[in-house]
């Protein structure tokens, strides 16, 4: 029978593996040949996978929806709106620039899901040299504890010629940054609420 474990305490089993000691290398095996893959495009994807294997290889509960480009990445309950799981990863060399939801789309999913709010997101920094791939951190953070404002919005996000499409993280993981990760979900809503209002495609249906 399988296990049911909570985000917690997988990313407790998480933290105590021995990732220095433990580096990884991705390859493609095809018509007698192989090769090492060294292009970063292809990270996320391949420690989604990775993750899948090691919760089976533990006998962890997890399901993954029947879209792979759905929310959320996995469910640890048999229940559709709790124990949601998120993996997001980027290069510790360059620091956190993923895309955290699309801006528009998460905001009319919580107002039917508003228990998407209390998902869990582990966020994975790693390098890859020369092939070879090593998990430098690890963290559990829910979406107010990784996102903040910025001096465009009242939440930070990706913006090209005046059209917002995604959520960003801030420096959750630093001291000296002038934005500070919101205190609370209460903070983050707001956040994207007065966002709406601002943002001219949205201004109209934010409330």
């Amino acid at each position: 029978m399988p296990i049911y474990k909570t985000a917690t305490e997988i990313y407790d089993m998480l933290i105590h593996e021995p990732w220095e000691t433990s580096p990884g290398k991705i390859v493609i095996n095809m018509m007698g040949q192989s090769v090492t893959i060294n292009d970063k495009s292809i990270i996320g994807y391949a420690l989604q996978n990775w993750l899948a294997e090691y919760l089976k290889a533990h006998d962890i509960y997890f399901r993954v929806p029947a879209n792979s480009q759905e929310f959320p990445d996995y469910f640890l309950s048999e229940s559709d709106n709790d124990n949601l799981l998120e993996l997001k990863t980027f290069d510790a060399d360059r620091g956190a620039g993923f895309d955290i939801a699309n801006f528009e789309a998460y905001c009319r999913s919580i107002e039917t899901k508003p228990y998407r709010l209390n998902a869990d997101y582990l966020v994975m920094s790693y390098t890859l040299r020369d092939g070879v791939l090593k998990i430098h951190k690890i963290w559990l953070k829910k979406i107010w504890e990784l996102t903040c404002p910025s001096s465009a919005y009242p939440i930070k996000v990706q913006q090209k010629q005046n059209t917002i499409y995604n959520i960003r993280p801030g420096k959750w993981d630093s001291d000296g940054c002038k934005y500070k990760p919101f205190a609370s979900m209460t903070d983050f809503v707001s956040a994207l609420h007065r966002t709406m209002k601002i943002y001219p495609k949205t201004k109209d249906s934010a409330d």
